[in-house]
């Protein structure tokens, strides 16, 4: 074969590689729609994918992101004052698709008012995605840089911005033979009827949720339903990425706690503007003792660690 021959196979070979390429630039592709709690669109949603795919929802709520390569993208949906959803994307199974992400309001402590067992301004619709958001993940990502043993529990003070702080709880009961786990989520208001228990059965490895149940005040525990796609797993962070994340080491950092000595690491959101900063600490369940979500040097959402200990149990007779 002459050179000529050989120059024009190869330049046979790239252009069919651009052809595909574009072609699935141009075919896998998926829809993003954002809705709040009462399923309207949400406008100016900001949609970004894990190969850097980074949109924004119109007025319908609707954002398309268009994938090059096959396989499992993750997709994380922000917007202003509300808690973040993520959900994963499977190509070409996904392909041509309208995913759902349900933003539900980011919840604002302010003098509590209560009206039966819910506080004003708060729907059961809104708090389920805020627990599981604060407790779980941050802005997608999971929130626990060591693992929960069995039957340890952390509890934390959250507030947002300058507001007044609530107190959650986290357990993990215990894990059944086939591998699914029982946790327990507790949300403190203050009073005893703005007291909610949650226990939620994951499926292994919390991919997903399978059943749950929920304690209002000292009312009666009861069954909550729970539908296929409803939660979305978190993105697990690489071993190199936090390491990557790592701005100090053995710093000081006093929380309800007590003082740790922790690494404190730093990742960017959004841009340079939004960082979110967890201070990471060695023999503490889940290996975190607070995290921050700041717009520049203003912190709008912060999560401290009050307490941690062992021995927790089922409040409510789940299994």
């Amino acid at each position: 074969m002459g050179t000529n021959h050989i120059l024009i196979w190869k330049g046979a070979v790239i252009f069919c590689v651009l052809v595909l390429l574009a072609a699935c630039s141009l075919f896998l592709n998926v829809s993003v729609k954002a809705i709040d709690e009462t399923d309207s669109p949400i406008a100016g949603a900001i949609v970004e994918s894990s190969d850097g795919q980074k949109a924004t929802t119109g007025s319908d709520g609707m954002a398309e992101l268009k994938f090059g390569s096959l396989g499992v993208h993750r997709i994380t949906v922000l917007a202003q004052n509300r808690a973040p959803a993520s959900l994963s994307v499977t190509m070409p199974l996904d392909k041509g698709k309208t995913m759902t992400a349900r933003l539900g309001k980011q919840i604002e402590v302010s003098p509590r008012v209560s009206t039966g067992a819910v506080p004003t301004g708060f729907s059961m619709t809104a708090i389920y995605p805020m627990i599981f958001q604060s407790m779980f993940t941050a802005y997608g990502y999971n929130m626990e840089l060591a693992p929960y043993q069995l039957g340890e529990w952390t509890e934390w003070n959250y507030r947002a911005g300058k507001g007044e702080g609530m107190l959650m709880r986290k357990a993990f009961l215990t894990r059944l033979n086939n591998n699914q786990e029982w946790w327990q989520v507790l949300l403190d208001l203050g009073k005893k009827e703005d007291r909610f228990t949650f226990e939620v059965l994951f499926s292994p490895e919390r991919q997903s949720i399978r059943r749950m149940r929920q304690q209002t005040g000292e009312g009666q525990a009861a069954e909550v339903p729970v539908a296929e796609g409803w939660y979305s797993a978190p993105m697990r962070l690489t071993p190199e990425s936090m390491e990557g994340a790592v701005i100090k080491k053995e710093v000081d950092v006093q929380v309800p706690a007590g003082k740790f000595k922790a690494d404190l690491l730093e990742f960017a959101y959004m841009g340079a503007d939004l960082k979110v900063r967890m201070w990471r600490v060695k023999n503490v369940p889940g290996g975190l003792v607070r995290v921050e979500i700041a717009h520049g040097s203003k912190s709008e959402w912060v999560t401290e660690m009050k307490a941690y200990g062992g021995g927790a149990k089922s409040l409510l007779g789940s299994f």
